[in-house]
């Protein structure tokens, strides 16, 4: 079976084709982003230093012993900000596009009348012609997407990447990838927004990776049966407990409780506000010597550097720019407790990975969008208010035999529940049942 994997956020792609080819499925993946986090090279390599989002890392992997795998798909050109786009040219184009592209409309009129009431807007013969600037900025990257795609036996698309499908594509099953993206963006007033509702209504297969997006799911219209949960791809060979540099560099440096927090600081999204409140109350009454460790990535950063300052603990919280997963790894192992979100109320890689290193997890946690998608709960501590998380960091910090517990069980839990094996065993289920699918 041949199997491509487009998109590469968070390198779900990247490790959804590696796990695959792990278990002798043939996986290619096609890495077209251009953030680091969406590069091979910052889950394989051990990169050192600081780096610029869209900055290529190919060298720097390379300068430290990692070069991609042929079966890694890249781009002809490196060009982020696009400035090598024939702008004149591309104007001209879609002008003489547009018949076709409102033909195309026509054609999708049917199959998108009953998104209308969902989304709250049409679907608009410009949605069509973005998505064509789109798929041909691509196809100059990559080469034609409809000989490509054809080669396959399944393609898989990830994120956003579904939007194209309703301009049109070689005739093999698709499945989508949701990983977040199916929260918000379907129901924005957005050409990518209608075009991505309208995607997974076209695929033959959604995966769901975020338990609580079913809601989302249902109201697209999506029917049981053809969407699944498959958790998010974690290489529990990797992750997994072991000694850790930087715990001696943080027992040397006097501190005697490390809290680490990978998540970016968006206040609406992740609420580290309320972290930081409560560790600094942890800070004042329990531990004076512990240290927070977040990374300096997000939209709000400054908000949460004046909110630590205000609350005096500027010597107890450490900055880092994001760490490449080679040093994550290690981070998680150092930690004595790693702290995810306080809003969502569900998990993305943060938590696994954490729990596969055998540390303690700390974050919102709602069982009940859960129930459905996991016969065993993982053994995270729930905790959403200041309040909450302080009084889980003081039991935790008392109790060294309960944190070793909880590290034992998320191991476990891990090895059972989002393992290597079931995540591709679950793909290789859904690969079958679209390939018969399109059979009959």
């Amino acid at each position: 079976m041949r199997v491509l994997h487009v998109g590469n956020i968070a390198n779900n792609a990247y490790l959804n084709a590696k796990l695959q080819r792990r278990a002798g499925i043939e996986a290619d993946a096609l890495c077209d982003e251009w953030h680091i986090f969406a590069q091979p090279e910052w889950e394989e390599a051990d990169l050192a230093g600081v780096f610029e989002p869209e900055e290529q890392l190919a060298s720097h992997a390379a300068a430290v012993g990692w070069t991609r795998p042929d079966w890694v798909l890249g781009l002809r050109f490196w060009d982020p900000d696009f400035s090598q786009e024939p702008w004149l040219g591309e104007r001209v184009r879609i002008l003489g596009n547009l018949p076709r592209l409102a033909l195309r409309r026509q054609q999708l009129r049917s199959p998108y009348a009953s998104l209308r009431p969902v989304v709250g807007s049409d679907l608009r013969v410009l949605d069509l012609a973005h998505a064509s600037m789109w798929r041909r900025r691509l196809e100059r990257r990559v080469g034609s997407l409809e000989a490509l795609f054809d080669a396959y036996d399944v393609v898989q698309l990830y994120g956003l990447h579904p939007a194209l499908l309703p301009l049109g594509l070689a005739r093999v099953p698709y499945v989508a990838f949701e990983h977040g993206t199916m929260r918000q963006y379907p129901f924005e007033d957005f050409w990518r927004g209608r075009l991505l509702a309208l995607g997974y209504r076209r695929s033959d297969q959604v995966i769901i990776t975020n338990p609580d997006v079913v809601e989302q799911a249902q109201l697209l219209g999506l029917e049981e049966g053809s969407y699944a949960f498959v958790p998010h791809p974690l290489d529990e060979t990797r992750y997994r407990p072991d000694p850790s540099v930087l715990r001696a560099e943080v027992e040397r440096d006097g501190f005697d409780f490390l809290l680490l927090c990978p998540s970016r600081h968006d206040w609406h999204v992740k609420g580290l506000d309320r972290l930081v409140r409560a560790f600094a109350e942890f800070v004042r009454s329990d531990r004076p010597k512990a240290v927070l460790f977040f990374f300096d990535w997000g939209q709000e950063v400054q908000r949460s550097q004046g909110l630590v300052k205000e609350l005096g603990i500027e010597g107890n919280v450490q900055w880092s720019p994001p760490l490449p997963k080679v040093r994550l790894i290690d981070a998680y192992r150092a930690a004595d407790v790693v702290a995810d979100q306080f809003l969502i109320g569900t998990f993305g890689a943060v938590a696994p990975e954490a729990m596969a290193c055998g540390t303690p997890v700390v974050m919102a946690f709602d069982s009940e969008i859960h129930r459905w998608c996991f016969s065993e709960l993982p053994p995270v501590v729930d905790a959403r208010t200041p309040e909450q998380i302080y009084s889980a960091l003081r039991c935790l910090a008392e109790d060294d035999g309960e944190r070793a517990r909880l590290g034992q069980l998320g191991r476990e839990w891990v090895e059972r529940h989002h393992g290597w094996r079931l995540v591709v065993d679950r793909h290789l289920e859904i690969y079958e049942k679209v390939i018969e699918g399109k059979r009959r």
